[in-house]
């Protein structure tokens, strides 16, 4: 998964379902296994993004760094394998799932489309507004603007006949497979690093931002539409409820994560080989192959991200059970009643017994990450920027990915404290707060009453990233500017 722009790049990566959360939903009521995928998301971000802080290293394949220690390039090696052209993948499906989400409550409470419409314009300008001040104040790689943009298009497109989101899923792939190519070819061409990461000063840092993000806008449309196929991809998964009601879609869960996670990492293979054996481009320097490697590695990577999703509403649905049991209760994301959750409980039981209280532990952190995830995605750009800028401790000259990697896995496990403390408490980031306050956080009532007597589950709101939009460069500007892509 790569962080912000596409594929392995800071901004693509991603960001998380920064529409999801529509509802006033009580955290404790939220679906564990978007939150879960969410939280494991932003350390792939952080990851990935780190290619938009380092400078002053010729760039190879996926923007990592040609001239590395070994104990760098074998981190690269690692991102290349799970998180570039991985993450910002999920984070797309999961914004996607969250805008498929709010349009199935908008249409149980009456709404018109019209007003769905309306409302989901207002709450994607404030996200356009949240990533712009992003994207100038703090990171090139950004990706909540293009998250902002494309998703209002799928808001628009979901009100329209069932059959146009498949339409739209397939329409969008050749958009993702020049992503990929600029990612297996952008060694051929130079570069060591976005402009504004080696920028002397904040001033001139903050132009040369304020100048990208001007043009990011103007060709987002254009330069990110490749967002619309994963996003896509999570509207028709949110129809079919598959990430809330997960006793019900297991059969359908458990396939789909045992292919989707082989198939994502068999298709890295080769992309990770040449950034191993050949970084430097001395045997293949050829485009069409190095193209061709970076186009499967695209491809596989969305299905390896979907079943990156299964797996982990499995997981999480898992660790809940097993908490619920513990306690009493019968878990309520069990359509079929308590009868149901318990052949559930035996099956897992049949399939390795319950969680360690470890994971366990683990799990119900990473969740409460998740469920702040625009915050954190913003806050782990304020950390960056206090390390790696030469006007401020100057580590992107200094260190390599490996170095970068252990102080961004740092800051994530750090934040999952945080967020467990807000979540102690009964209250949201402070982005979601805002995102909520500015956007308006419910739909609007009807006398109608629901349709669906199930259970609803609000996804919490964020390329990026992994590798996040993980860093985002559109193929255009990846020349010029670093990216990541989870």
């Amino acid at each position: 998964m790569a962080a912000a722009s596409p594929p392995g790049h800071p901004g693509r990566q991603g960001l998380m379902s920064l529409v999801a959360g529509g509802g006033s939903v009580p955290l404790s009521d939220r679906a564990g296994g978007p939150d879960l995928a969410r939280g494991l998301a932003l350390l792939g971000i952080a990851l990935a993004n780190t290619v938009g802080w380092l400078h002053g290293s010729t760039w190879t394949v996926l923007l990592k760094q040609q001239d590395a220690t070994v104990l760098d390039r074998v981190v690269d090696v690692l991102l290349a394998l799970t998180i570039d052209n991985r993450g910002f993948p999920l984070f797309a499906m999961l914004f996607g799932y969250g805008i498929g989400i709010l349009h199935r409550r908008s249409r149980e409470r009456g709404e018109s489309a019209g007003r769905f419409i309306l409302r989901m314009l207002r709450r994607h300008v404030v996200l356009l507004a949240i990533g712009l001040a992003h994207a100038i104040l703090l990171f090139s790689g950004d990706i909540i603007v293009a998250y902002a943009m494309v998703g209002m298009l799928c808001a628009v497109l979901v009100t329209r006949h069932r059959a146009v989101m498949p339409v739209v899923a397939i329409a969008a792939l050749p958009a993702l497979g020049v992503w990929g190519w600029a990612d297996g070819t952008i060694g051929l061409f130079g570069g060591d690093g976005y402009a504004s990461a080696a920028a002397p000063d904040y001033v001139t840092a903050l132009r040369l931002r304020t100048e990208q993000a001007g043009a990011d806008v103007a060709t987002v449309l254009i330069d990110d539409i490749g967002l619309l196929s994963p996003m896509a991809i999570g509207v028709i998964a949110a129809r079919l409820r598959m990430l809330e009601e997960v006793v019900a879609n297991r059969d359908l869960l458990v396939p789909i994560a045992r292919w989707g996670l082989g198939i994502g990492l068999l298709g890295a293979v080769p992309l990770a080989a040449v950034l191993a054996l050949d970084p430097a481009h001395r045997v293949l320097d050829a485009v069409l192959l190095l193209g061709s490697i970076g186009v499967v590695h695209q491809y596989t990577g969305l299905i390896g991200a979907l079943g990156f999703a299964a797996a982990l509403a499995l997981l999480a649905e898992r660790v809940r059970r097993q908490t619920q049991s513990a306690d009493g209760t019968v878990a309520p994301h069990d359509a079929a009643g308590h009868a149901s959750g318990g052949a559930a409980l035996r099956r897992d039981a049949a399939d390795g017994g319950s969680a360690p209280r470890v994971v366990v532990a683990a799990v119900r952190g990473i969740e409460a990450l998740g469920a702040v995830s625009l915050s954190a995605y913003v806050g782990q750009s304020l950390v960056a920027h206090a390390l790696f800028p030469p006007y401020t401790l100057d580590l992107g000259a200094r260190l390599g990915s490996a170095g970068a990697a252990a102080l961004m896995v740092a800051t994530w496990l750090v934040m999952i404290l945080l967020a467990q403390a807000l979540r102690r408490r009964g209250r949201r980031g402070p982005l979601e707060v805002v995102l909520r306050r500015l956007a308006g956080s419910s739909t609007s009532r009807s006398p109608r009453t629901d349709r669906s007597p199930r259970t609803l589950r609000s996804l919490g709101s964020p390329r990026s990233s992994p590798s996040a939009r993980s860093s985002r460069f559109s193929p255009s500007a990846r020349s010029s500017r670093p990216g990541a892509r989870p």
